[in-house]
């Protein structure tokens, strides 16, 4: 039978393959009920991915949940908002209880954003913004964003703890606290038991307000260096963050569905140093991102065909006064136009020896890339590489042991070109490629890292940061995008996109990914005949 056949393959990886399982108890894993379980596979700490990776969503609520572009309620059950979007209000619902039944108040909001903040915390600070709090009654909170970091805070996500259990421990130690190896939550499932380094068991919560999930218990492991593996041994069903090569192992696997994710809040780009003596021209910039074929690029990171490749900063929804969505306004691959903007630039090989060269100097540079095989940099530099090479610009490819490298390298302005991974909030650009401003007689130049400057784009971008009315950021996004697409500071090179994998027998899931997680409680297990 197979259900039968699955449950002694995940019982043989719990007490063999895989000896640290075997702490949940041999004999309790293979009574396990498969048929009731689904188990998903995490990297990293369980601590940390219980309280702030998808998982936290198994067991805490936020107060909102998005499906798409639809903003729906969660422990918040209503919401509004000043005029000027500075001052949120939201309505929490009167029905939740945390799982030791103690009821959900706006307290425990109000505690958990204070806690985030607080100096020895700086837990999701930034992200939100917020500049005060107050709480009108038990089930009402009120936020006042930050005119410097202002965001609508439905955007973000955070899940809020027990004021009763936390508010005397110590913040000092938040990161290391008992309570995330046996955390109280208000979420869909309760916490169960929990083995150090190995996996936590959860169980759904019958008191869960929207109602107890059908899925009985869920396992969250931690640690597989081989997902594949685990998924088709039947000792995973789901599993997040793979690899290009992970996807392309799955994909001739009847069993499992590949999903893909990614809104554009986080692009891959392709930084350049203005210092360099050919990439400080715009005209050699835009003719490179004309080379750059960014299809093929999506392809090696196994993204699929149809992902919508990122032109412009904003929404997704953002549309120029002609009607055209600013998202699809990329760059065209026409290495021809490449060739002839740096001809006309001036860069020609004059000597035929396949490289291009202006005032003594070849057209060439070096490539920083990530060496992380999840981030596929040292494929994009290889793919870019070529396409380069196709106009007659040389490059080197020089990989660097993690995107964090990269990132130091660019912001201390030790590279010439880099491929590393930005978000689109607007105090992230202004820093990365136009630098901090600088008080009148400092030396601006160097603290901007890309060696950029455009005093426009740099009052747009502080304006972004202080303008929360979503029609005038719209405003502010489009003139910044002409000056963008003018002066290529950097080359957008694709949206960030994650993959991940289901087995089909867990049905509900949705394009939605990463946040499937947020409603757990709509998932099931297809019955087996």
């Amino acid at each position: 039978m197979i259900v039968a056949a699955s449950v002694r393959r995940f019982a043989a990886v719990g007490c063999v393959a895989a000896a640290a399982l075997a702490s949940f108890g041999c004999e309790p894993v293979a009574r396990m009920d498969r048929a009731s379980t689904m188990t998903i596979l995490r990297n990293g700490r369980l601590t940390d991915e219980i309280r702030q990776y998808n998982s936290k969503y198994l067991l805490f609520l936020p107060l909102v949940d998005r499906r798409g572009t639809d903003i729906r309620p969660r422990l918040a059950e209503s919401w509004d908002h000043s005029p000027d979007y500075r001052t949120w209000t939201f309505h929490l619902r009167h029905d939740v209880r945390w799982h030791d039944g103690v009821p959900v108040t706006a307290h425990d909001v109000a505690f958990s954003l204070e806690l985030f903040a607080h100096p020895d915390v700086l837990f999701n600070a930034r992200i939100w913004g917020v500049d005060s709090v107050s709480v009108p009654d038990e089930h009402t909170i009120t936020l006042v964003m930050s005119e410097t970091m202002l965001g609508d805070p439905r955007h973000s996500w955070p899940v809020f703890f027990p004021r009763h259990l936390l508010e005397n421990l110590d913040p000092a130690e938040f990161y290391e606290w008992d309570f995330w190896t046996h955390p109280i939550g208000n979420g869909p499932y309760r916490f169960a038991r929990y083995v150090p380094r190995t996996a936590m068991e959860l169980e759904a919560n019958a008191d869960f307000y929207a109602g107890k999930p059908s899925i009985e218990r869920v396992i969250i492991r931690s640690g597989s260096r081989n997902p594949v593996v685990e998924l088709r041994g039947g000792a995973a069903d789901v599993a997040f963050d793979l690899r290009p090569a992970d996807v392309l192992a799955l994909g001739d696997d009847p069993r499992f569905e590949v999903y893909h994710h990614g809104d554009g809040a986080e692009l891959y780009v392709l930084y350049w140093n203005h210092r360099h003596p050919m990439l400080a021209d715009a005209a050699v910039r835009r003719a490179l991102d004309h080379a750059i074929d960014r299809r093929e690029l999506a392809r090696i990171l196994a993204f699929p065909d149809d992902v919508p490749l990122v032109g412009g900063l904003g929404n997704d929804g953002l549309l120029d006064p002609e009607g055209r969505r600013e998202w699809d306004r990329v760059p065209t691959h026409d290495p021809a136009l490449a060739a002839r903007l740096l001809d006309e630039a001036g860069w020609v090989d004059r000597d035929a020896d396949g490289i291009r060269e202006k005032g003594g100097q070849q057209a060439r540079f070096t490539l920083l890339v990530p060496q992380s095989e999840a981030l596929g940099g040292v494929a994009q530099g290889l793919l870019l590489q070529e396409q380069f090479e196709d106009v007659e610009v040389r490059v080197e490819i020089r990989p660097a042991e993690s995107a964090g490298l990269v990132r130091d390298a660019v912001e201390g302005g030790d590279f010439e070109a880099a491929i590393t991974w930005v978000d689109q909030d607007p105090h992230t650009i202004l820093h990365t490629w136009l630098g901090e401003p600088t008080e009148a007689g400092g030396r601006a130049s160097e603290l901007r890292p890309l060696g950029y400057h455009d005093p426009e784009a740099a009052h747009l971008l502080e304006a972004l940061m202080a303008t929360p009315e979503p029609r005038a950021r719209d405003t502010l996004y489009l003139r910044f995008n002409e000056i963008f697409r003018r002066d290529a500071p950097v080359a957008i090179l694709l949206p960030g996109v994650y993959n991940h994998a289901a087995n089909r027998r867990i049905r509900g899931f949705r394009p939605s990914w990463p946040f499937v997680l947020n409603y757990a409680e709509e998932l099931s297990i297809e019955r087996q005949p």
